[in-house]
């Protein structure tokens, strides 16, 4: 091969990566400064450290499976089967855990065919993939613990409590059904928030059809809910359900102008869901939410009100962010609150419609 000259052998030298060149044999014909030092360090055989030697005859004198995957991909990149080759492999030392990705490229020089190997070092992704399936593990035990061991003995104790209201003064238990009804909404909020990044699979589904599901999951205490628009958005169903179900009620919850209180008879705020050029909003003629405070709601723990869990629009935010979206707050025209989602891509199927749930 010859003589690449002084600035592109020092370049090559001074690579983060080992490599080296193979001619169409498989000989080494050149290595950089790390391949050298990487070779010194674990003892690798002479020839290859110093850069000579046969790539391919070591690899077959090797009875390590990588050893015989790699041979086997340079050979098809010379024969002219391939033209990268790629494989990711574990290289543990005695007292470290190391992973490395081989890729191999054929190139054409001076009318011979090379192919350039480098090894990369992805100790650093790899131990934080580890981290992260150890991370998924442990909310997978902990979403467990809230479903079977707190749940179970919360709804026996709601029963109790409804019994005692039955056969008792009612009022005297007030206190103590709202406790548990707020513990049981904060568990229900815990296992959302742990499956909140996992979006497995997408579908085509009505946004009509998606908000009035999750307004009939909803204590609308007479409020009322207009779809405007017919599109169908790509969504995983279940995950978004919870986002509007917790935007819903984020709405009625937050529906009373501060310093008065709503009669039973009067009707609750009116919840709008619509269609953006890039996405949906939802918006009510609530009060609204303070332009100091907009900054803030999306954090997990946050709530203004006392039976609130805070985790509600911290679900919305982690719902969105797993599909890929973009969540923000700001004023609707009645001077309410308005959720824009956007990012999300939808089709029309008929013609806008109007419509209005009680």
């Amino acid at each position: 091969m010859s003589d690449p000259g002084p600035l592109v052998a020092a370049a090559f030298d001074v690579l983060p990566s080992t490599a080296a060149i193979l001619d169409s044999t498989g000989d080494i014909v050149r290595t950089n400064e790390t391949w050298r030092w990487f070779g010194r360090e674990n003892d690798g055989p002479t020839d290859v450290v110093c850069g000579h030697g046969n790539y391919l005859e070591v690899c077959d004198a090797s009875d390590d499976p990588v050893a015989a995957e790699a041979a086997a991909g340079i050979r098809a990149l010379l024969e002219g089967d391939e033209s990268t080759v790629s494989f990711e492999y574990p290289c543990h030392s005695p007292g470290t855990k190391r992973w490395f990705t081989m890729q191999a490229t054929a190139f054409e020089h001076g009318g011979e065919r090379y192919v350039l190997v480098v090894h990369a070092d992805i100790t650093e992704r790899r131990l934080a993939e580890e981290r992260v399936a150890a991370q998924a593990e442990r909310m997978e035990s902990f979403a467990g613990m809230l479903s079977h061991d707190l749940r179970n003995p919360l709804s026996v104790a709601l029963a109790e409590v409804s019994h005692l209201a039955d056969v008792t003064d009612g009022s005297a238990h007030e206190s103590l059904h709202s406790s548990l009804e707020r513990m049981s909404t904060i568990i229900d909020d815990a296992l959302v928030l742990a499956s909140a990044d996992d979006v497995d699979e997408t579908r085509a589904c009505s946004l009509e059809t998606l908000t009035r599901a999750a307004w009939s999951h909803v204590e609308t205490s007479g409020s009322a809910l207009e779809v405007r628009g017919s599109e169908t958005v790509d969504v995983d169903p279940d995950l978004v359900g919870h986002l509007f179900e917790n935007l819903f009620r984020n709405a009625i919850e937050h529906g009373t102008r501060p310093g008065t209180e709503r009669e039973s008879d009067e009707p609750g705020v009116t919840v709008r869901v619509g269609t953006l050029e890039d996405g949906f909003y939802v918006e009510d003629d609530g009060p609204g939410i303070p332009p100091e405070t907009r900054d803030h709601v999306f954090e997990s723990g946050y709530s203004t009100v006392e039976e609130g869990s805070g985790y509600g629009l911290h679900i919305v935010d982690r719902v969105a962010r797993a599909h890929g979206w973009s969540v923000s707050v700001g004023a609707s025209e009645d001077g309410g609150a308005r959720f824009e989602i956007t990012g999300a891509t939808h089709e029309r199927t008929d013609a806008d419609a109007s419509a209005t749930a009680p």
